[in-house]
C-alpha cells in the first residue's frame, strides 16, 4: 500500500524541479499528512505549512507555482481513490469497470504530467517522468484486470499486490483518510 503513495510522491518530486519548489518544511508536512500508518494534520502543521506561502489569498497562483507538488499530490490521491473504487466494482462484478470519475481523474493526471513534463529541460528527468507515468498507467490497468479476475496483481516493478475485497476496501479507507487530511491542509482557512 505504501508503494502506491510513494509512486505519487516520487512523481511529484521529479516534477517539483520544474516549478518553484516548496520548502523542505512544506514537503515534510505533506509527507506527515499522507503517512498511511500515522498520518495526521494539526493546526500547528497547517500554520507551519502556510507560513511559507507569500500570498495565501491567491490559492490558484500558489497551486500553479510553488504548490504544484501539493496539487499533484491531491490530484494523485483522487486518481488513486477512483482507481481503487473501480477495482472494487471490478472485483465484485468479475469484469473490468472504469467509473466516469476514474476516467476523469486519469485524464487530469495524464494531461498534467504531459504539460509539466514538456517544461523539464533535462532529457533524463523528462524521460523518468514519462516512464513513471507509463508504469503507473500499466499498473492501473493491471489492477483492474486482476481485480476482475480475482487474482493477485503483478506490478511492473515486480512486487505482487494481494487482492481481496477486504484488502481493496482497506486501501480505499486509507486513501480516503489521507485524502481528507490533505484537503484539510490545503484549505485557505483552518477548520477544526
Amino acid at each position: 500500500m505504501k508503494k502506491l503513495f510513494s509512486t505519487i510522491l516520487v512523481l511529484g518530486l521529479l516534477l517539483s524541479g520544474s516549478a518553484h519548489s516548496m520548502t523542505d518544511n512544506q514537503m515534510m508536512i505533506i509527507n506527515q499528512v499522507l503517512n498511511v500508518d500515522q498520518g495526521k494534520v494539526t493546526k500547528q502543521m497547517y500554520t507551519d505549512f502556510w507560513k511559507d506561502v507569500p500570498n495565501k489569498s491567491d490559492m490558484v497562483e500558489f497551486m500553479e507555482t510553488t504548490g504544484i507538488m501539493a496539487k499533484l499530490t491531491r490530484d494523485g490521491m483522487n486518481y488513486q481513490m477512483e482507481l481503487w473504487k473501480s477495482a472494487l466494482i471490478s472485483y465484485q462484478n468479475k469484469q473490468v469497470f472504469k467509473s466516469e470519475d476514474y476516467i476523469k481523474a486519469k485524464e487530469t493526471m495524464t494531461d498534467f504530467i504531459n504539460r509539466v513534463s514538456k517544461n523539464i529541460p533535462n532529457a533524463n528527468e523528462r524521460a523518468q517522468v514519462i516512464n513513471q507515468m507509463k508504469t503507473g498507467m500499466i499498473n492501473s490497468d493491471n489492477l483492474l484486470k486482476s481485480a476482475a479476475s480475482r487474482t493477485n496483481m503483478q506490478s511492473v516493478q515486480g512486487p505482487i499486490v494481494e487482492l481481496s475485497e477486504e484488502r481493496i476496501i482497506l486501501v480505499i479507507n486509507n486513501i480516503e483518510k489521507s485524502f481528507s487530511r490533505i484537503d484539510k491542509l490545503l484549505q485557505s482557512e483552518w477548520n477544526d
